[in-house]
C-alpha cells in the first residue's frame, strides 16, 4: 500500500506498462488517479484500498 503521493505515482507508473492487459484499467485506476490531481488531500480510504487491490490482482492474473 503507497503511503505518499510519490509511492502511488511509481505503482501507478509500474501498472500503466501493463494497462493493455487489464481490462477496464482506467476505471479500476480513477480512485488512485484522483488523489494525484492537485489540492487533493491525501486520503486513502477503501475505495482505493480496493482499486490497488484490483489492479494488483489484474496483473497477477494475466490479459484479461
Amino acid at each position: 500500500m503507497p503511503k505518499s503521493i510519490s509511492e502511488l505515482r511509481s505503482f501507478l507508473g509500474l501498472a500503466n506498462y501493463y494497462r493493455r492487459f487489464v481490462e477496464g484499467f482506467s476505471k479500476r485506476a480513477s480512485p488512485l488517479t484522483e488523489l494525484l490531481k492537485k489540492d487533493v488531500h491525501w486520503n486513502w480510504d477503501p475505495e482505493c484500498q480496493a482499486a490497488f487491490d484490483g489492479l494488483k490482482q489484474a496483473m497477477m492474473e494475466g490479459p484479461l
